[in-house]
């Protein structure tokens, strides 16, 4: 669904199957963000065609994080389009992360990502994107704020009602309260989380950051 010109929000809305929310923005560089498991992304390809997007006009994949339910799609695409994530992430992807793909009895993407991010602004042609170091869920965890809009892509790191939880391997329940007190600063309007429903208007969203610090890390 369209949350405001150019940025379409994909929530996955099953309950017996877990996968990550997505989000498609339009523009000179036409990005997906976490695109989920692969064995899912069918009916994120057709969510997209519905609203006249083709999955093949992609130039750029990011990812929030490197978990399997966020990450895994990403070997469905040609190698000619460009993948990014966090560069702390990257690290952990090839350490301890590879356990959850093991748990999952998958394995690591074989494509390469080649756009190692790091805290600051990502320029999409004219789109400023700015990439947010959220640490706490994984060791490497990105948020993306786009400013213009006040619309904040959390992934994991904070979710309407709830929090990204931490006991996973390379969690750490300090440094996530750290992160959500950090985003909790900036002006938002849109929530967009990798998990569950999209929130809407600033109050809404303070109202959220102050249950989850309060009920989470109180």
């Amino acid at each position: 669904m369209r949350v405001f010109k150019d940025v379409n929000f994909y929530p996955w809305q099953s309950y017996q199957e877990n996968n990550a929310n997505s989000v498609f923005i339009e523009g000179a560089v036409p990005t997906l963000i976490d695109p989920g498991h692969a064995h899912l992304f069918s009916n994120l390809a057709m969510a997209m065609a519905r609203d006249g997007v083709d999955p093949g006009r992609l130039k750029l994949i990011l990812f929030t994080h490197g978990h399997p339910d966020h990450i895994e799609a990403t070997d469905l695409f040609d190698e000619k389009v460009l993948r990014g994530i966090g560069g702390k992430e990257y690290a952990y992807m090839k350490e301890d992360g590879k356990e959850l793909f093991m748990a999952l009895g998958t394995q690591l993407p074989a494509r390469p990502f080649k756009l190692l991010l790091k805290e600051g602004p990502l320029f999409l042609g004219e789109k400023e994107l700015l990439v947010i170091d959220t640490p706490g869920h994984s060791p490497g965890s990105i948020c993306l704020y786009l400013r213009n809009e006040g619309a904040l892509i959390s992934g994991d790191t904070v979710f309407s009602l709830g929090v990204g939880r931490t006991d996973l391997p390379g969690g750490d329940a300090g440094l996530l309260a750290a992160s959500i007190k950090k985003l909790s600063k900036l002006d938002i309007e849109y929530l967009i989380p990798g998990h569950g429903e999209m929130l809407k208007g600033r109050k809404a969203v303070k109202k959220n950051f102050e249950m989850v610090l309060s009920e989470f890390f109180g």
